[in-house]
């Protein structure tokens, strides 16, 4: 189960300080072209024509994040300022998704508590969703992971799987009822695919593109992996490519703005508990450079956004003050 967009974004308004601050003060500034790509971006396999893709740094989020959301309120309502700005509602929205994937989806496999480091001696760094796949990066240990997915069910949602094949350096597991889900097990990541007609067939294109034997998304365009080296490496990054991109609700860039966009990337960093910073890349077919000043980190002061062409940048810095009312 997956929350909706407005759920989402009501959390996301009352964790904002942790994940994505909220604007009190904003300095946007052009940003320069990076030339590395973040290191989970080898996982990203190119799905037909298009991507989106959701990404956390849980190593660097996790002392922020965590105790935000055991004591946030899923009611308390969103400014409508901050949902209609495209540097923080889709990135709010697609960290938070990637969140609730980890206990909600994945509880039915015994792994719903992968985050706790004292549930599991597997140790999570990174959390990366799209919408044909879930891998989890860091420490892991299979002997864990095949101990608790293979193990009889207690419970009635609970699915039992077995190994069944291998991909790679990666063991591959199946239900044993079924064939409409697929995890692949390895040292340094646990991968998920469960949302698509054909769970092994996509385990096996991400797993060869983070080994190189695979393509890889950021290979196939140029401009994606201009805007993933711009803006993606980052503490919470959300970004699309392609034609169909965002229709499966992993991202959500519905902007009228950005419906030329060939690809978009915004990003946030937790600076500390009161701040946080903010990257976008985009680039545009003809961006009208009026419009895009208006909506580019419109829920805070003192912006300024660079368009160079068809490339369209942006950074910004969120202050907790206008959560807590000391706003000046």
């Amino acid at each position: 189960m997956t929350p909706d967009r407005r759920d989402v974004l009501k959390l996301a308004g009352a964790t904002a300080a942790a994940t994505v601050g909220t604007a009190s003060t904003v300095t946007v500034t052009a940003q320069e072209n990076g030339d590395d790509l973040p290191d989970y971006s080898r996982w990203l396999a190119l799905a037909d024509t298009s991507i989106e893709f959701a990404f956390l740094d849980w190593a660097a989020l996790e002392e922020f994040v965590t105790d935000e959301l055991e004591e946030a309120d899923p009611d308390e309502e969103v400014p409508p300022e901050y949902e209609a700005d495209p540097m923080i509602a889709p990135v709010s929205e697609g960290a938070l998704g990637t969140y609730f994937y980890v206990g909600l989806d994945l509880a039915q496999y015994r792994l719903g508590g992968l985050l706790d480091e004292a549930a599991f001696d597997s140790s999570v760094e990174g959390l990366l969703r799209t919408p044909e796949a879930f891998v989890a990066l860091g420490t892991i240990d299979p002997g864990e992971i095949d101990a608790r997915v293979t193990a009889e069910p207690e419970a009635e949602f609970i699915r039992q799987l077995e190994r069944t094949d291998g991909t790679g350096a990666y063991d591959v597991y199946t239900p044993v009822d079924a064939s409409d889900a697929a995890i692949a097990v390895g040292d340094d990541a646990l991968a998920v695919a469960s949302e698509t007609d054909d769970p092994i067939g996509t385990l096996e294109a991400f797993v060869g593109a983070a080994e190189g034997d695979g393509a890889r998304a950021t290979d196939e365009g140029e401009a994606f992996a201009w805007t993933l080296s711009s803006a993606g490496g980052a503490d919470a990054v959300v970004g699309q490519s392609g034609p169909e991109a965002g229709d499966e609700g992993v991202v959500d860039f519905d902007y009228e703005e950005l419906e030329n966009s060939e690809t978009v990337v915004s990003s946030l960093t937790v600076e500390d508990a009161e701040t946080s910073t903010g990257e976008f890349a985009a680039v545009i077919d003809d961006p009208d450079e009026a419009a895009l000043e208006n909506l580019l980190g419109a829920s805070g002061e003192d912006r300024s956004v660079d368009v160079d062409g068809d490339r369209v940048t942006a950074t910004a810095t969120w202050r907790e003050e206008a959560v807590t009312g000391t706003r000046e």
